[in-house]
């Protein structure tokens, strides 16, 4: 329906995107320590560009429901966090006020 929101939106998100795949690099570098460093990074290198390749075909799913594409991306994130719980650095420990 409106064209310039549209792109502008578009041209938002590819920065974000593009943005957040250049910090994983830095940020994987520096959150791993130096004896497995090169296989944290390659991991981190992987995953993003897994991402990056499933990603268009997940909003294929919308021909089958509406909401799938939307369960989907929505859920990835909640999952992660949920997942650090699990890490040793926050296992057992409460929350800070």
């Amino acid at each position: 329906d409106q064209p310039v929101v549209t792109t502008v939106l578009a041209i938002i998100g590819k920065f974000t995107a593009s943005a957040s795949f250049s910090t994983s690099y830095i940020y994987s570098a520096e959150l791993f320590p130096t004896v497995v460093r090169q296989t944290g990074v390659g991991l981190c290198s992987m995953s993003a560009r897994v991402a990056g390749i499933i990603a268009p075909l997940i909003r294929l799913l919308d021909q089958y429901h509406r909401a799938i594409p939307m369960a989907v991306f929505g859920s990835a994130p909640v999952v992660g966090g949920l997942l650090c719980v699990l890490l040793p650095e926050t296992r057992g420990t409460d929350l800070a006020d």
